[in-house]
């Protein structure tokens, strides 16, 4: 059986699924036993009695807990909470199971529910009393009426809910019983100004200069800690075989045992690498070892395109490389969250052979973990890439059995990693590329995006900036970082790729296809940029088929719908019915593969129907292959015939430009 075949998604477990409930319009409650959530081994966490239900298991993030009396826990009104938590538990196993489509657990939560909880408490009313038409109208629809806009859209689409589960259910009474209230609820709502349809906006691009900047400072930063991770690792051992080591000077005691910082750091030769970091003490050295794990995480989001869930419960094990379609790939193996169902799916991510060095930089971060807090490192499979770095509550119900994940990125550490690179403060050449890019998107007045001010670096960037840059140019690394990251321009270039042969039969999982389509988008997004700046905002005379049918029209007057409707031209782009590829000498509008160039004929383009080729930079490449054909027939005497082939190929594409009244021009540009 072939590696591929073995890394195909294990089949869900039916022993992890809680009870089957099954709604009677006579009977919508439960007995106290029903089983809410279960282990994978199919044994029982959460049963409908229970004050809290645990449902990370069913969870993507493994966070998610259904809590129904924290909210209350300084009520001295015991009975009226436990009414309500009573009526809580009734409302959100309706949500889970009487809801026209099944959702994940996660996307069901508590917030809202417990804000209408308080309020029902704190006028000494249950739920059931709160949605009566008096109580509705004196007390909800008001305070309704105070909340935020988002808080707002929230309370609204709970009670929309509840109300149509009533619908269908007469006896559930916790719902609006006329939907003239939740009518008052949307006047109330639509009085607000609305975001536009693009507001809130699509993920922040990284600028080049920034993308390239971050790559090249997580590269120092991880490099610089791995050639010193071992020592750092032994170095917290050390620390636990021997609770005195390491200790300030006016620490010391009369223990034998004491050893001061100085004297430690020196003893495994890291004294140099610490100055230079200011690292003083234990406390301190947590702090960058936690820096030194998100500047991994970023890596690996750079690298992958994966989100930050997915990127957090990466397996210790999860690099390696196989070999199909005769070429080596390297892989992350990991999760990612279903559609429904499990906490999540066996998948894999191809990246490069580079993103080893963010994990060797996690895992040895992990080894620390292990050290300080007594992980279970034993079974890689079973112990996270990130494991908290700071001390888990105990809780039995995780992801890994080795240890907990990590929580979602720290702020604080990015900001003290983003401090130490001077690089990614914004510029205004910066703004100007964002412009260029989106120019319908109002970057100057965007709060978060300031000239002198360090770039907003968010996970989901990294994604997108991966998928922008891999299909606009071809190259994932920019700058001077391009030759020593050629082998992800391969992998991306080769791979990543929509509808190649290899693409259909590796990349089957739903995380994959997301990947591809932004991908796919990017690439037709890019081709409309480029047919942008080079055909229709170009004044130069443009010729090649499509090129002068195209200037033909521009000189009558009468330009075509394509260079004056550019929103048309842009949609046209992105549902694939027109393309803009780059050629030899100029453009190519052919939406399928060209069949005409070759390695021995590349002017082929001068008399293609689809090309669109311009004074400038058409006739500059075409002066740089004439050259080349010069050389080589160079190589020859007159007489043979070689010389005499290249003789009549230079001639006939002399005679292409002078009928076109282009030959002298591009005599000039020598």
């Amino acid at each position: 059986m072939s590696i591929l075949a073995n890394l195909q998604l294990n089949q869900c477990q039916e022993h992890q699924l809680p009870d089957s409930y099954v709604s009677s319009s006579n009977d919508l409650n439960v007995d106290g036993n029903f089983v809410i959530s279960r282990t994978v081994d199919g044994s029982v966490v959460s049963r409908y009695r229970d004050d809290s239900w645990n449902m990370k298991m069913y969870d993507a993030q493994n966070i998610c807990v259904y809590n129904f009396v924290s909210w209350a826990e300084s009520s001295t009104n015991s009975l009226l909470v436990k009414v309500i938590s009573e009526e809580m538990k009734r409302i959100q196993l309706a949500r889970l199971y009487l809801f026209p489509k099944p959702r994940k657990p996660g996307s069901i939560k508590l917030v809202t529910l417990k804000k209408l909880a308080c309020l029902a408490l704190n006028n000494n009313l249950s739920l059931s009393q709160l949605f009566d038409d008096v109580n509705f109208k004196r007390l909800l629809l008001p305070s309704f009426s105070e909340q935020y806009l988002h808080n707002m859209r929230d309370m609204m689409t709970l009670v929309k809910e509840l109300f149509e589960v009533r619908l269908r259910h007469p006896d559930f009474k916790l719902a609006p019983a006329d939907y003239a209230f939740i009518e008052h609820m949307q006047a109330l709502y639509d009085k607000y100004p609305k975001a536009q349809r693009y507001d809130p906006q699509q993920t922040k691009l990284i600028p080049s200069r920034l993308y390239a900047a971050l790559i090249a400072a997580l590269n120092a930063e991880l490099d610089a800690f791995n050639i010193n991770g071992e020592a750092v690792v032994e170095f917290y051992r050390q620390r636990k075989e021997n609770p005195r080591f390491g200790v300030p000077v006016y620490g010391l005691t009369r223990y034998k045992k004491s050893i001061v910082w100085a004297e430690a750091i020196a003893h495994f030769g890291l004294d140099s690498f610490f100055e230079k970091r200011s690292i003083k003490n234990w406390s301190e050295l947590l702090w960058y070892v936690g820096e030194i794990q998100t500047a991994a995480r970023y890596w690996i989001h750079l690298f992958s395109g994966m989100r930050s869930n997915e990127v957090r419960h990466l397996p210790a094990d999860t690099y390696m490389t196989i070999s199909a379609a005769g070429a080596d790939i390297t892989i992350l193996r990991g999760y990612t969250s279903k559609i429904a169902g499990q906490n999540h799916t066996e998948t894999f991510w191809i990246t490069a052979s580079i993103a080893e060095k963010g994990i060797i930089a996690a895992r040895r971060v992990g080894k620390i973990a292990a050290c300080l807090y007594d992980y279970d490192e034993s079974d890689l499979s079973q112990y996270p890439l990130f494991p908290a770095t700071k001390k888990a509550s105990s809780d039995h119900q995780q992801a890994f059995k080795g240890g907990p994940v990590a929580s979602q990125t720290n702020t604080v550490r990015l900001k003290r990693l983003i401090a130490r690179w001077p690089d990614l403060i914004v510029q205004e050449g910066d703004i100007r590329e964002l412009e260029q890019f989106d120019g319908f998107r109002d970057w100057r007045n965007d709060p978060d995006v300031k000239a002198g001010k360090v770039w907003p670096l968010a996970t989901h960037q990294c994604r997108r900036s991966l998928a922008v840059y891999s299909a606009r140019s071809g190259l994932v690394s920019v700058g001077s970082l391009g030759l020593q990251f050629k082998h992800l321009t391969e992998v991306m270039a080769s791979y990543y790729r929509k509808d190649s042969a290899f693409a259909v039969n590796f990349l089957q999982t739903d995380e994959a296809q997301s990947l591809l389509g932004e991908l796919e988008y990017e690439r037709y997004k890019a081709q409309y940029t480029d047919y942008e700046a080079n055909v229709i905002n170009s004044t130069s005379l443009l010729w090649g088929g499509e090129g002068n049918r195209i200037q033909v029209a521009r000189d009558k007057g009468q330009p075509l719908i394509i260079t004056t409707d550019r929103e048309v031209t842009e949609r046209k782009f992105l549902k694939g019915e027109m393309a803009y590829k780059f050629g030899p000498i100029g453009g190519c509008t052919n939406l399928d593969h060209c069949d005409k160039i070759s390695f021995t004929s590349i002017f082929a383009c001068i008399d293609c129907e689809k090309s669109i080729l311009d004074d400038d930079r058409s006739l500059k490449n075409i002066q740089r292959g004439l050259n080349n054909l010069k050389r080589g027939q160079s190589l020859f005497v007159p007489e043979n015939p070689q010389y005499k082939q290249l003789e009549s190929e230079i001639s006939e594409i002399y005679n292409k430009l002078e009928k076109r009244g282009l030959r002298e021009k591009m005599d000039a540009l020598a």
